[in-house]
């Protein structure tokens, strides 16, 4: 993946964030009975939720892996200078 497709992609994980917080806040609370449709429309905000926090928890993963392996180079080329 390049820096610029994982940017764009972190973008879009956030900007899903924001807009399910926003649509959150217009479902029922849970202790008052739902329709089907509220209750599917429901599981799928929870859904959309978890799969943007894995693909964030994915990009901060491979970041922090591609930040220390920049590391190790520098280290590597710093020693045999």
């Amino acid at each position: 993946m390049s820096v610029d497709s994982n940017l764009r992609n972190a973008i879009r994980a956030i900007e899903t964030l924001k807009r399910t917080h926003d649509a959150s806040a217009a479902l029922k609370p849970l202790g008052m009975p739902m329709t089907e449709e509220e209750l599917r429309e429901r599981a799928e905000l929870v859904e959309k939720v978890i799969q943007t926090r894995d693909k964030l928890k994915a990009l901060r993963d491979r970041s922090e892996a591609l930040r220390e392996s920049l590391e190790r180079f520098r280290r590597r080329r710093a020693e045999s200078a």
